[in-house]
């Protein structure tokens, strides 16, 4: 896992595919770059370096890592905010 300029321990994936809904969510794939996501993980959204919002992430299959280990494309719910393909997924 990557780690914060406080010492922190931080998640991260990149946004790779969006689908919207009205609600205000959105279920994204996403490819890992550090670490690991588990339901219900608060996340920060980063677009274009600059945190866009908070959100909260609910992996199908439990954690990104265990979409993986199935043979499945690691995507999820983020609830509160629509992503955009490329947003960084930060949780730490």
């Amino acid at each position: 896992m990557a780690i914060a300029d406080g010492g922190l321990r931080v998640n991260r994936a990149v946004v790779t595919d969006v689908f919207p809904f009205a609600q205000g969510d959105s279920a994204v794939y996403v490819d890992p770059i550090d670490g690991d996501f588990r339901t219900e993980y608060h996340v920060k959204i980063i677009r274009g370096g600059i945190e866009a919002a908070e959100a909260v992430i609910f992996p199908r299959d439990g954690s990104v890592a265990s979409a993986g280990r199935t043979g499945r494309r690691p995507h999820a719910l983020v609830k509160g905010f629509v992503c955009a393909v490329g947003d960084i997924v930060e949780a730490g």
